[in-house]
């Protein structure tokens, strides 16, 4: 075909279809003299065609250099596809001179990305194995472009001279039957969405109902359509270097997180950025941003450090290890504090307010007012961890307390109650709230000591005319005097003569202790 004054770049193109067994080919060869007929297996290592290596790999595009090996052909070789159609010609300049002789076009030349010829011996085995149709494409100097279908191409071997047999025949001159592509558009087939400059990655209403269209025309790569026109990517409103064009609506964020645009009705608009110093620059769910990193809060542009009230807090935000850890308690001015934190008990989470073993010396529980006040001792040895500090703690929410006690036989016994709660030291640390017990104790000791002051050896508080109950027992506690008992029917900061560390009303067994650990923890953190 001559196109006067216009040089044309033509592609020949075969697409499978109608397709033999896969299995075997049968071939009838009749030699001279003999009307024998014979078949052969061919063990299929390589695709046949372009529509067969699509077919194989549906999930991408095959388009590129690919190596086929069509039935009973002696070797594989590379051939270029387009998507499913196998290229048998390209050309698009003069670099390749296409007057060759005859053993060249019967092996083929030329470079399969670009300028080639196929090769005729290859194109007859390919035509002479199924049936396929050709398609032509065709682009001049000036940028129209467009394309012929025929229903069937075939030719036949090198002893017929590679006569083409079979041409599909069109319904119309060859003049009224090429599609041209408008200015910048190129052909292509319909199952491929549109991707506009609104829409640039083509999802938006969506759609692969081709009806009767097999063939359309097409944006090339790095060109959207806008409007019935397609322009460069660059011309649309909202492209952006580096990254491309960017949907209506949507918004990108720069790999570093340093700038942050949007469009809007086709204009883009761009502001710098910066993340929080607390802050990491990290992709989340597809989207560059800014996130606050663990032990903050905030957009990621803002972030404030969280504030740890307690144990369960640490819990969530910063470690699920037992151990010590810095909180500061709602309401609290004298700065982070120091607390040990039991991870592991009942679901963990709990703060430790007082701890005793073994090893404590006899005096280690009896301090005065301003020491039970501030808090003593250490974790290893036992400790109290301060009056003032349970008082913030157990006001900034409801808690509840958790007893664990091991007495002399090595038998664990622990009480559970869902309330507790401390008044302030204007109110002498009354124990203001206590809910309901739960626990192998037995017996709920600790409700006598409900609605009663905290005492030491210099604060006699517990109300009684014949006792000084912390003097008495070696320790500070909410002591009051009860039906049976003058002091308390449970002390956990006593110390006896006989060496026990605490004491609690009717524990099975022996009660006295050589361990015993108070905790606190959010009401229903468990």
């Amino acid at each position: 075909m001559e196109l006067e004054g216009q040089l044309c770049r033509i592609f020949f193109l075969c697409l499978l279809a109608a397709q033999q067994s896969d299995a075997a080919v049968t071939q009838d060869n009749t030699n001279p003299g003999s009307d024998t007929s014979y078949s052969f297996y061919q063990d299929q290592s390589y695709p046949r065609d372009c529509k067969d290596i699509q077919d194989q790999c549906s999930s991408r595009n095959a388009t590129g250099a690919q190596v086929i090996q069509p039935d009973g052909y002696d070797a594989p070789f590379w051939v270029f596809c387009s998507g499913d159609w196998t290229v048998i010609q390209r050309r698009s300049d003069r670099l390749i001179d296409f007057s060759r002789g005859w053993d060249e076009y019967r092996d083929g030349f030329g470079f399969i990305n670009a300028n080639h010829w196929l090769g005729n011996k290859k194109v007859a085995h390919l035509t002479n194995r199924k049936t396929y149709e050709l398609r032509i494409d065709i682009e001049t100097e000036s940028g129209l472009t467009g394309f012929i279908s025929y229903g069937s191409f075939r030719i036949i071997d090198e002893f017929s001279d590679y006569t083409l047999v079979s041409v599909g025949r069109i319904n119309d001159t060859l003049e009224s039957a090429v599609t041209w592509c408008p200015t910048n558009t190129i052909p292509g087939n319909c199952n491929r969405c549109i991707a506009t400059c609104a829409d640039p990655s083509g999802t938006v209403d969506c759609s692969y109902d081709c009806g009767d269209i097999q063939h359309t025309c097409i944006c090339p790569p790095n060109y959207l359509m806008d409007g019935a026109n397609c322009i460069r990517q660059e011309d649309c409103g909202c492209y952006k270097e580096g990254h491309g064009v960017i949907a209506d609506g949507v918004s990108y964020v720069a790999p570093d997180c340093s700038e942050r645009c949007a469009c809007s009705s086709g204009v883009l608009s761009c502001v710098s950025q910066s993340c929080d110093r607390d802050a990491t620059c990290k992709e989340v769910d597809g989207v560059n941003s800014c996130s606050c990193n663990e032990g903050s809060e905030g957009d990621g542009l803002s972030c404030t450090r969280r504030i740890n009230r307690d144990c369960y807090d640490i819990m969530r935000y910063v470690s699920t290890q037992s151990g010590v850890y810095s909180i500061t308690p709602s309401g609290w001015t004298g700065g982070p504090f120091n607390v040990n934190c039991n991870m592991t008990i009942d679901g963990g989470g709990w703060t430790v307010i007082q701890r005793r073993v073994q090893t404590s010396s006899r005096y280690d529980f009896n301090r005065d007012w301003e020491t039970y006040k501030s808090g003593f001792g250490s974790y290893a040895r036992g400790f109290w961890i301060g009056n003032e500090q349970l008082y913030y703690l157990t006001n900034q929410g409801e808690y509840e307390l958790r007893i664990d006690m091991v007495n002399r036989d090595l038998s664990a016994y622990h009480a559970k109650y869902d309330l507790f709660r401390i008044n302030a030291e204007s109110d002498k640390y009354k124990l203001s709230g206590l809910g309901s017990f739960t626990g192998t104790a037995a017996y709920d000791a600790m409700t006598h000591q409900h609605n009663k002051y905290f005492s030491t050896l210099d604060r006699d508080n517990d109300g009684s005319s014949q006792y000084h109950c912390a003097d008495y027992y070696d320790g500070g506690w909410w002591f009051g005097r009860s039906s049976y008992y003058n002091c308390a029917y449970c002390i956990l900061n006593r110390m006896s003569h006989s060496g026990s560390l605490g004491w609690w009303y009717n524990l099975p067994g022996d009660n006295n202790f050589l361990y015993t650990e108070m905790k606190i923890r959010p009401r229903g953190a468990n």
